[in-house]
């Protein structure tokens, strides 16, 4: 498939889930409609992503020097930001409704989001408040910024994300998954913990992780093996959406932004995902 093709795909599949989650309806209850459509703001950041560019300024420069005749209302890159940003609950609420937790078998995992080198953590002013210090144990090192937490499906379509500071404890994320997901839920060691499951099995989730080499495990080795195994599905859709679409890079100033450019990157991932897998 071409890339005006795929362009085109694109724009139907982002057009059929705009119309599900605005019911039909008009999003503006105020005020003309914008020149370049939400459908259209909304194709050109998702494809924008895909093509490699990963943020505002990038995605505009690259649909005004190879795409114009197909967006002939884009106008200045201020106006575009502010649409893109301006649509950040739409991108949510087409991750939650298009993809939705529906599946009985989830897998999740964090991965660091440094803000800064490590240099210039104490003296970092980019999400004061909002990002700490925070240990990576893949990587041995410490770094300052933010931690990602991602759910993804067997099939490795991302259906929850959260974000908090690089200093919170994993096992703190999963009561927020409590009203999405139900099933098996598989974690890494970090989110080992007795309390936790037993909490985790009250809201219909059986949490399943590897136990540490000093811990005593009866569960049948072959269905731990197989545990390890799926598990590493999250793995490498992190690392996707980290070389691929720069997840690991926040590219914003503040919380707000940081979560309506990693939806974008969600969604170009999974539409991403979608078209290789039909």
């Amino acid at each position: 498939m071409g890339l005006e093709e795929a362009l085109i795909l694109l724009y139907l599949l982002v057009d059929d889930a705009y119309r599900i989650v605005t019911f039909g309806g008009r999003l503006r209850q105020r005020g003309p409609e914008p020149k370049l459509s939400d459908v259209e703001v909304l194709t050109m950041e998702i494809f924008g992503e895909q093509q490699g560019r990963h943020n505002d300024a990038a995605i505009h420069r690259y649909f005004d020097g190879h795409w114009r005749p197909f967006f002939p209302d884009l106008g200045s890159y201020q106006a575009f930001a502010r649409q893109c940003a301006a649509l950040s609950l739409i991108k949510q609420r087409i991750l939650n409704l298009v993809f939705p937790a529906s599946d009985t078998i989830h897998i999740l995992d964090g991965f660091p989001i440094p803000v800064c080198h490590a240099c210039r953590g104490h003296r970092c002013r980019t999400f004061r408040g909002e990002a700490a210090w925070g240990y990576c144990a893949t990587k041995k090192e410490h770094f300052y910024g933010l931690r990602g937490h991602l759910v993804i499906t067997l099939a490795g379509t991302a259906v929850a994300f959260t974000v908090t500071a690089a200093n919170v404890d994993e096992r703190d994320v999963v009561p927020n998954l409590y009203d999405k997901i139900r099933g098996l839920l598989i974690g890494d060691k970090g989110f080992i913990s007795g309390d936790l499951k037993l909490e985790a099995a009250a809201h219909d989730i059986d949490l399943q992780t590897p136990l540490r080499k000093n811990m005593p495990d009866g569960r049948d080795p072959g269905a731990v093996a197989r545990l390890i195994r799926t598990r590493r599905a999250v793995e490498t859709a992190i690392g996707k959406l980290s070389e691929m679409f720069a997840a690991q890079t926040t590219k914003a100033r503040d919380l707000p932004g940081f979560v309506n450019r990693m939806a974008r990157k969600l969604l170009a991932y999974n539409f991403s995902l979608m078209s290789t897998q039909s």
